[in-house]
């Protein structure tokens, strides 16, 4: 099977999946695929918006039902959470719109807010708008990538897919890193 067949087929439930885990590289490369042909442009922004969609609200609900124990579970981001805390009690409504746009509080913000006080109603409502927000940026940013690469490089459609897979092997790359990294910084000594 052609690889350009395998993003036609399975694309969209391949960003849902992606962006479920890990969301930015994914969406450039939906952007890419979108430009390339292969994907349609707000079909690969719903099918990011309801992977991140699903996934903040997973990890809402974690912290509302399993919140105390998730601390135990968990010792890395307990030390993590003081912090978030703070920003919530400071910037709640803009912190739920815009934690997406800031590395390291994707997973770790939505289970805060749902130790927090705030209804589930309106973490949700802010978070949609959020979400919305931050797909149209990574898919948009994908998008333009991917139409300026066409008109670079000849007959770029052959290689838009291979460019696409470079990020997305990039993304899963980096987020090993950063877990790497930000599990050596908090280790006691």
């Amino acid at each position: 099977m052609d690889p350009t067949d395998l993003v036609r087929d399975y694309g969209y439930y391949a960003i849902v999946v992606g962006t479920f885990f890990e969301g930015e590289l994914i969406m450039l490369a939906a952007g890419i695929a979108a430009a390339a042909g292969l994907l349609s442009l707000p079909g690969a922004i719903l099918a990011g918006m309801a992977g991140v969609f699903a996934s903040d609200t997973f990890c809402f609900l974690l912290g509302r039902f399993a919140g105390e124990r998730i601390k135990g579970w968990f010792p890395r981001l307990h030390a993590r959470l003081g912090g978030v805390f703070g920003l919530i009690e400071r910037h709640q409504e803009k912190l739920i719109v815009f934690f997406q746009f800031f590395p390291g509080l994707c997973t770790v913000a939505p289970v805060a807010f749902g130790m927090s006080k705030i209804s589930t109603w309106r973490f949700m409502a802010l978070d949609f708008v959020g979400n919305a927000c931050w797909t149209l940026v990574f898919s948009l940013g994908g998008y333009a990538f991917g139409s300026a690469f066409e008109h670079v490089v000849r007959d770029a459609r052959e290689w838009q897919w291979l460019a696409a897979a470079v990020l997305a092997i990039a993304g899963v790359v980096v987020w090993q890193v950063g877990r790497a990294v930000s599990g050596r910084a908090v280790r006691p000594d």
